[in-house]
């Protein structure tokens, strides 16, 4: 996945081994460079442990991210400023 195609509250679907046994499913709360900060929302069973070790917040890197279900907002380009 590429950075251009993730925005502030898309809802994303991923697979971390490290962190997690089972692919999960989060929400973009903040998109950096190389990554996005998620929220986990929904996980495995198995992996209950571990999302609470994490406190359900997630920096992962866009390669980690399978799918994107949408549903954030765009950020608008900055309206130019008027000369006076």
């Amino acid at each position: 996945m590429k950075k251009e195609d993730i925005h502030l509250g898309d809802t994303v679907t991923a697979k971390v081994k490290e962190d997690m046994e089972a692919p999960f499913t989060g929400t973009v709360q903040k998109v950096y460079e190389n990554s996005a900060l998620l929220t986990i929302t929904d996980y495995a069973a198995g992996d209950r442990q571990n999302a609470a070790e994490l406190n359900f917040k997630i920096v992962i890197n866009f390669k980690a991210i399978t799918k994107n279900l949408g549903g954030g907002v765009i950020d608008p380009e900055p309206a130019p400023e008027e000369e006076n």
